[in-house]
């Protein structure tokens, strides 16, 4: 499995910029590409702010490769970089739990999209759905559908902390748990009110808490990090 973090704003070609505008994502006119980055032409030259509805249809296009791994930030296409691999085993290890915690109770996704609104999807690396009657052929699944998500951060640590973290919070998502790869932990966050999680506890080898979104379950840190090193 491919795991990536943040890096930077997804840069484009020529030839990516006029298939975006032969498919109507961008007007003919009005706007410039400029070292990468879709500007808009107001006396500004701000970068485009894309919607979900581009982001989508770049995929279709194959403008955004299936092997690209992105997701949509407050109007940015933000690119990412591969990552070690204890990221990788410690979202191969959640695969195995959760989805065998949450079997007949939730559904399970790994690294896809949420759509926030028609700015934002982010992309946490595992997210516990809601059943939902069709699994969401019918509709896309949003924050409110969302009993927990989870982040696991090397080099993305204050990126999923200062601005994804928050996010949730403000999307009122029930709990979110932040592993911490490089300290050995992880931050569970419980309790959302006022955009923010009032309850955040870290968790480290030996310790363990209850999950809400778990039906109260008792899960251990070495259910998410794996067995203490020897």
């Amino acid at each position: 499995m491919d795991t990536y973090t943040h890096d930077a704003r997804r840069l484009f070609n020529a030839d990516e910029f006029y298939r975006m505008a032969e498919i109507g994502i961008l007007p003919v006119r009005g706007v410039e590409l400029i070292g990468g980055d879709v500007r808009e032409l107001n006396g500004r030259g701000r970068p485009r702010r894309w919607t979900y509805q581009d982001y989508v249809q770049m995929g279709e296009a194959g403008i955004l490769s299936e092997d690209e791994r992105t997701e949509l930030i407050a109007g940015e296409i933000l690119r990412m970089t591969p990552v070690g691999h204890r990221h990788v085993y410690i979202v191969d290890l959640l695969t195995d739990n959760l989805g065998e915690w949450s079997r007949g109770r939730a559904l399970l996704r790994v690294q896809s999209p949420l759509k926030f609104n028609d700015l934002e999807a982010p992309q946490p690396d595992l997210c516990l759905l809601r059943l939902h009657e069709d699994r969401y052929r019918s509709r896309e699944a949003g924050p409110w559908d969302a009993l927990l998500v989870v982040e696991v951060s090397d080099s993305s640590i204050q990126h999923d902390r200062d601005v994804k973290g928050p996010m949730y919070a403000r999307a009122a998502i029930p709990e979110f748990w932040l592993v911490d790869v490089n300290r050995s932990v992880i931050v569970v966050h419980q309790n959302p009110a006022g955009g923010e999680y009032t309850d955040a506890r870290e968790y480290g080898p030996g310790e363990s808490w209850q999950s809400p979104a778990l039906d109260g379950r008792e899960v251990r840190a070495e259910d998410v990090l794996g067995p203490a090193a020897a």
